[in-house]
């Protein structure tokens, strides 16, 4: 079988999309003898910058001559995304070649997409024989599959509400969740300014050692302060100057580098302030110009529009498809005084909301919407013949609705 194949195998495999829980992916995991795939190992949970914080140390473990291996999700354009070895996507061939194994080992046992997914990153970076694995949770952390892992330090990025039909729906709650990633005696980085009050107290309860971000204004463990950033376990380094990816994120990769392998530099600075990552507030080189943005939630939505504040354009035109379970009102909300007009996309999942669903919503708070489609490509295409010079194409809403204008593109990733 192919990629294509298998990919559709193994999402037909279990009765459940989403089936929380360690027992069955552990189980298949041990057999393989992959929870220690590598000498080092991140995992980093949190609902938004967990994707900045891992390509920040990739490219640290990269400069600093360290094997490493990434595994993230979802991807935008090609599940290869998903796993990748020293900067470079995992082949067809090795992708199935893990799955084949994997299929043999579980004998029986019925795993999910993601947890496929997962026990083929870890396979490919055992077999690698990396120094250092950088591994993403998908979706909470107590209960993720990635959580099979006995990381060496974790990381908690900025937690807001998402997934509360999985996590809950107050920050505790799904503060409480992420929080599972922490283990005894070991470092994890809190890349949150105002932590739940739940993350501490799981931190307390399982004997990790937790590190908080700070500023000027308020203490923390690491932080920026003044002109310099501030690392438990290095010297003081210079502060970054107007980075790409978000600062909390770049932080959080730079502390627990200091912390489980060795001091960052002032090179390193420069290095992970010039660093992007494909839709994250990722700029197309065109006339108008078109900006990507995976931004899928409230929170994601409210620093989106930060952001726009600060770019200089005559109109917005935005080329937008979500979720039906995401909180669409809160995030078309929050860009609603920035974008003038409004492209509406089907997205091609049984989760995704339709058009019409999103139309009445924008209208319902006086947004234009200038016409539905049932293709990304189709919204595109119009928003950009549509569009001066001085405009601006914003592409948001979904990984699949910036995916698919990257492909359309001819964008790599």
């Amino acid at each position: 079988m192919n990629l294509e194949d298998w990919l559709g195998r193994i999402g037909q495999l279990h009765p459940k999309a989403w089936d929380l829980g360690l027992d069955r992916v552990a189980s298949v995991a041990r057999r393989l003898d992959i929870l220690k795939p590598a000498s080092h190992t991140f995992l980093v949970a949190g609902t938004n910058g967990k994707g900045s914080t891992c390509e920040a140390l990739e490219q640290l473990c990269i400069n600093h001559g360290y094997r490493v291996g990434k595994s993230t999700s979802p991807h935008l354009v090609s599940f290869n995304e998903r796993i990748v070895v020293n900067g470079v996507n995992a082949r067809d061939e090795e992708i199935c070649d893990a799955f084949a194994t994997i299929d043999s080992a579980r004998d029986g046992i019925s795993l999910t997409y993601f947890e496929f997914a997962t026990l083929a990153a870890l396979l490919i970076f055992k077999h690698h024989n990396l120094d250092v694995v950088v591994l993403e949770v998908g979706l909470g952390g107590r209960l993720d599959a990635m959580n099979i892992v006995d990381p060496d330090i974790s990381i908690i990025t900025r937690i807001a509400l998402d997934h509360e039909a999985w996590l809950g729906h107050d920050r505790e709650t799904i503060g409480q969740e992420k929080a599972g990633i922490m283990r005894r005696d070991r470092c994890c980085v809190i890349a949150d300014e105002s932590p739940p009050l739940a993350v501490a107290r799981v931190a307390s309860e399982q004997g990790a050692i937790p590190l908080y971000l700070g500023n000027d204004s308020g203490g923390g463990d690491f932080g920026t302060y003044g002109n310099q950033i501030r690392l438990k376990g290095a010297g003081a380094l210079p502060a970054f100057v107007e980075p790409v990816l978000p600062m909390p994120s770049l932080l959080a990769a730079l502390q627990a580098f200091a912390i489980e392998l060795e001091p960052p530099t002032a090179e390193d600075i420069k290095a992970l302030g010039r660093l992007t990552l494909a839709g994250r507030f990722q700029f197309l080189d065109d006339s108008p110009g078109t900006l990507l943005d995976v931004a899928h939630n409230p929170d994601a939505a409210e620093r989106l529009a930060g952001k726009l504040q600060s770019l200089s354009f005559d109109q917005c035109r935005a080329v937008f498809g979500m979720y039906g379970d995401k909180d669409i009102e809160k995030v078309v909300l929050a860009l609603l005084p920035h974008v003038d007009k409004w492209y509406l996309s089907a997205v091609d999942e049984a989760r995704a909301a339709t058009t019409a669903d999103l139309a009445s919503i924008i209208r319902g708070f006086g947004g234009l919407v200038a016409g539905t489609y049932d293709k990304v490509p189709l919204a595109y295409d119009r928003a950009y013949d549509e569009s001066d010079p001085g405009d601006l194409i914003l592409v948001f809403g979904s990984f699949p609705v910036v995916g698919e204008v990257l492909q359309h593109k001819g964008v790599s990733v």
